[in-house]
């Protein structure tokens, strides 16, 4: 029998890891194979993404080798042979970029979603993010060169990945500049009205960008950018001048999901059990699932994680039991360089959001040292 699981981040690596505890005794006589596919050799942990844009970290602090996270009855293949380039569910097969055809007998997709600023004209070229490693030292650099003038954070689309990325960015960079005695105005725009797509976290949002004296434009649903003006345009016929724009891009399923037709864009998911709607032998975590009320988050991920490896290996020991999601997700929220709140939900609580504290922000960054070596591993 074999597992294979499609993507080699948070939520992949932790549920290999926990597929590989639970069934370590059918691993170990050969009667079950656990595979993680991914295009890449490295890990990498995208919270951290945000640290190295701000100057905190350096890049590679943030990653590490697969194969250094992974249990090591764990097969791991990468680049040509790890590269998933077409799913055929209904033959339980898939297909890898050397050609390679690869039959399954469960099958995890944890492929996560893709930041596409190409969907707006003028985006990519008229802005900065920090969605992935290369943009986050792209930023970086224009932070440090960046002298005075307006700085726009603003949501392009919904839904994206981490819904409090906005508000960390913004509120951080407030801080820091003017402990750098930077000239710098802020202001903030959101697709709907108020700060935040959730009516529990939208006001608070909104507080503390009012305690902070930065301006809030919203809705704001943005139509194009234009990089030589620095305008950013919208279907309300606003428009926004600025001196260094930072987006939240849209957000986009990986090509091998709409090419395989699973889902034009979010997969169809049960959203307690995490077991595809169509598939039965697929289950989905973190940023590809369609759930509603969930953030794109990496922790919602880890919290996915230990409900499919269990689900998948109760069917395999035919026990019986089905495990359930509550929605549980929890987020950090940096409220300036030395102080962080924190947001938790589920699906029958609203987000709670705690004042902001030092002792929060050191616990972010604990996180982010334990990830490695408990979360990943799956020892927590």
């Amino acid at each position: 029998m074999r597992i294979i699981i499609v993507g080699g981040g948070a939520g992949g690596t932790i549920v290999a890891n926990r597929l590989s505890r639970l069934l370590s005794d059918l691993v170990d006589r050969g009667e079950i194979e656990i595979v993680v596919l991914d295009k890449s050799e490295y890990h990498y942990y995208q919270p951290g993404y945000l640290f190295v844009a701000l100057g905190e970290e350096e890049p590679e602090h943030f990653v590490r080798r697969e194969r250094e996270l992974l249990d090591e009855k764990i097969k791991f293949y990468y680049g040509d042979q790890g590269e998933v380039v077409k799913i055929m569910a209904n033959e339980n097969k898939l297909q890898t970029k050397d050609g390679k055809v690869w039959d399954y007998d469960y099958i995890v997709i944890a492929l996560g979603s893709v930041p596409y600023p190409d969907a707006i004209p003028g985006l990519k070229e008229g802005s900065y993010n920090f969605y992935t490693m290369n943009d986050a030292i792209k930023l970086r650099d224009a932070l440090y060169e960046f002298k005075s003038g307006n700085i726009v954070v603003g949501v392009t689309s919904l839904p994206y990945k981490c819904p409090v990325a906005q508000y960390e960015i913004l509120f951080a960079l407030h801080d820091l500049f003017i402990k750098e005695k930077k000239d710098a105005k802020f202001e903030y725009f959101f697709p709907l009205k108020g700060t935040h797509q959730h009516p529990a976290v939208s006001p608070i949002g909104e507080r503390w960008m009012v305690e902070k004296g930065i301006k809030i434009i919203s809705p704001f649903n943005v139509t194009r950018v234009d990089p030589e003006k620095k305008i950013i345009y919208s279907k309300e016929n606003i428009e926004i001048k600025y001196d260094l724009f930072i987006a939240i891009p849209p957000h986009i399923s990986p090509k091998v999901v709409r090419d395989s037709g699973l889902a034009n864009m979010w997969v169809p998911t049960d959203p307690f059990t995490l077991r595809s709607t169509t598939y039965d032998n697929m289950y989905l975590l973190g940023d590809i699932t369609d759930i509603q009320g969930v953030p794109k988050a990496g922790s919602v991920a880890e919290y996915q994680a230990s409900v499919v490896a269990k689900n998948i290996a109760s069917r395999i020991r035919k026990s019986g039991t089905v495990y359930r999601y509550d929605g549980s997700a929890f987020c950090f929220i940096m409220h300036s360089m030395d102080e962080a709140g924190y947001l938790y939900m589920t699906y029958t609580k609203p987000p709670v959001v705690s004042l902001p504290s030092k002792y929060a922000k050191w616990m972010k960054i604990l996180y982010n040292e334990l990830y490695w070596g408990m979360s990943a591993k799956a020892e927590i």
